[in-house]
């Protein structure tokens, strides 16, 4: 009796050759659908807030200028002025009202809770490069309420906007440690701000603290308009403007 030769499918190191050859293959192509997948899940996640955010788009006017400087004036004059502006500004600009996702750090400062706030129009292509509107802000100080209120306007009317570089709305409160809580969320971030806009009073040593003579950020501390009127063709130059830093798809 003849032993009969060995079958091919009996051979274990057959299959696991196999194995070893289709296995990252199918590894590679199933990692490229998953990606595909995400992305286009993604893309239409961010058609649908886009969408959404034109939907809340208003026009800089008088009357919404006037309407949030009469409210921030009230606010501004509050006892706990520094808790309730952070509270007025991350409810308007938030996602019900003006479309933003609004990021709020919290800190201590002379034993009282303060909060940077800022939300911003994200870059398409060049998201670490910043153009920054700022506001800073101090209890009881009136002047700023123009301030806000023309960084509320023009972030209203440009939710939604598609920008190439990242523009940011941003407030800090006028105590100690709200320049170095910013400058470290900007350090983590790896944020280059090429542009900034001081709307009010320069803070003291914020050059130094953001250390923006390194970056080479071209600096603007306008002279804000006394009027609402005034302002209405004040935030219209200062939109147009950042635009054309920002730079449009």
């Amino acid at each position: 009796m003849t032993d009969s030769p060995p079958q091919a499918s009996s051979d274990p190191g057959r299959w696991i050759r196999a194995a070893l050859v289709l296995f990252p293959a199918g590894t590679v192509i199933l990692g490229i659908a998953s990606f595909g997948i995400w992305q286009w899940k993604k893309d239409r996640e961010a058609d649908r807030s886009f969408k959404y955010a034109l939907a809340l788009k208003r026009d800089i006017s008088l009357g919404g200028l006037e309407k949030h400087t009469n409210l921030l004036r009230d606010v501004l004059k509050q006892a706990d002025a520094l808790q309730a502006v952070p509270g007025y500004l991350q409810s308007t600009l938030g996602e019900e009202n003006m479309g933003y996702s609004v990021r709020r750090d919290r800190f201590e400062a002379a034993g009282a809770e303060c909060s940077n706030i800022d939300s911003e129009l994200a870059g398409k292509q060049m998201p670490y490069d910043v153009t920054m509107v700022l506001v800073p802000y101090g209890a009881g100080e009136e002047s700023a309420a123009m301030a806000l209120a023309t960084m509320l306007s023009m972030a209203h009317e440009l939710t939604g906007q598609p920008v190439l570089r990242t523009l940011r709305f941003a407030t800090v409160p006028r105590v100690p440690a709200a320049l170095e809580k910013m400058a470290e969320r900007l350090r983590a971030e790896g944020d280059r701000l090429k542009y900034l806009h001081v709307l009010g009073a320069m803070p003291e040593r914020l050059e130094e603290i953001w250390g923006l003579k390194a970056l080479g950020t071209a600096i603007e501390v306008p002279v804000l308009p006394t009027s609402a009127m005034d302002a209405v063709a004040f935030t219209k130059a200062l939109r147009d403007k950042v635009l054309a830093q920002t730079g449009q798809p």
